[in-house]
């Protein structure tokens, strides 16, 4: 882990015990209870911290993850997902490698859906694309008309004033 060098030499005295037997442990103290208990504490802490940056980095995949998803139109609850990366990582029951390849695995394959999904989506665009224009262009009709209703009824109107005005 990223544990700095003080911090691993503290229990140099117990690792290098941990390969030998019972009898060839020959440092007075080197298996005493008080040891024990501070290399448990240290396991905890070290437990602690590396499932707190497999956290880390399994929410870094799922946001990834997140955002293909997004961009293809694919609903997920992302809520869900990440209680249960944490339920996995808390249980300690799944190995991290595991957790990571089969998080790796995921995004490979949301990114294939993603680029199936691409030409659907494209055709999609231009057809929303289509259907404003379309209608745009018929609201200026219906505008255009308006006002040329407007006008012949206001020459009609001017002309007929001209004629009878004089």
């Amino acid at each position: 882990m990223d544990s700095p060098q003080e911090e691993r030499s503290l229990f140099d005295h117990v690792t290098c015990n941990i390969s030998s037997s019972v009898d060839g442990v020959t440092i007075p103290g080197a298996l005493g209870l008080d040891l024990i208990e501070q290399a448990e504490v240290e396991v905890e802490r070290l437990d602690q911290l590396k499932a707190s940056r497999m956290k880390e980095i399994a929410f870094k995949k799922q946001a990834e993850l997140e955002e293909i998803f997004v961009q293809a139109h694919i609903e997920i609850d992302s809520e869900a997902a990440r209680e249960k990366i944490t339920a996995l990582i808390d249980s300690g029951n799944v190995e991290p490698s595991e957790l990571l390849a089969d998080m790796d695995n995921q995004i490979v394959n949301a990114k294939e859906e993603a680029l199936s999904r691409r030409e659907i989506l494209d055709k999609v665009e231009k057809w929303m694309s289509a259907c404003e224009e379309e209608s745009w262009l018929e609201d200026y009709n219906r505008v255009y008309i308006s006002v040329s209703s407007t006008c012949t009824t206001t020459h009609r109107l001017i002309g007929q004033n001209y004629i009878f005005g004089h």
